[in-house]
């Protein structure tokens, strides 16, 4: 009997051992094709790289660790201000010259007004004379030829000097006649009316103390 139950308990272990062995080759057996699956989940097959059918792979230069250019993300250009030009300043008018007699005047003096109908007289004569000396002078006529009294002569130069005169009467009908001094000038001599009008050109006169200057006029109105 104790032999029989000797036998009995040794099947009995060898059957535990047994069904130990098969479960653990079991589990061994699942944990590898669990890892192969694994291994094959994360490794590309060749389909998954292969070209489509009939398309030829393009080959490209571009260096690995190399960024391909991007078109749209080149070299920004910066924009060139466009320069404005300066305005252009406006010119003012310059005002329109009064008409004035031939003569040299400065901007300070007031420009005598031109009759209507022009000058009533004209020079006939203006030359230097020196067998006299240190006097400007002369005769103004009237439109037959005689000595006109009265005509109002006015000599002046462009630094205040003024010295209105009237022709002389009888004997010396229409004779004017300036002493001067001793210092040489320019001076202007013109026939005028009662309010400083010119009736004549105006007469510009180098005048020189060792000769005379000798200017006649004639009426032509």
């Amino acid at each position: 009997m104790q032999s029989k139950g000797s036998a009995l308990a040794f099947l009995f272990v060898l059957l535990l051992m047994c069904l130990g062995a098969c479960a653990a080759f079991s589990a061994l057996t699942r944990g590898r094709q669990s890892q192969a699956v694994a291994v094959e989940s994360w490794t590309p097959t060749a389909a998954s790289v292969s070209s489509p059918a009939g398309s030829t792979p393009v080959a490209t230069d571009t260096p690995a660790g190399t960024p391909s250019p991007n078109p749209e993300v080149s070299t920004p250009v910066v924009p060139t201000a466009t320069p404005v030009p300066p305005a252009t300043p406006s010119l003012i008018e310059s005002p329109t010259p009064r008409v004035r007699p031939t003569s040299t005047q400065t901007s300070g003096e007031a420009t005598p007004v031109v009759p209507l109908g022009g000058y009533k007289f004209r020079v006939v004569q203006n030359e230097r004379d020196c067998a006299t000396v240190r006097l400007i002078g002369g005769w103004v006529y009237d439109a037959d030829g005689n000595g006109q009294a009265g005509a109002q002569m006015y000599l002046y130069n462009d630094y205040g000097f003024e010295a209105p005169q009237q022709t002389r009467g009888q004997p010396e009908t229409g004779k004017y006649e300036y002493t001067m001094g001793s210092d040489a000038g320019v001076f202007h001599l013109v026939i005028v009316d009662g309010a400083g009008n010119p009736l004549s050109p105006v007469v510009d006169i180098d005048y020189q103390p060792d000769c005379s200057q000798r200017v006649e006029w004639q009426r032509i109105q």
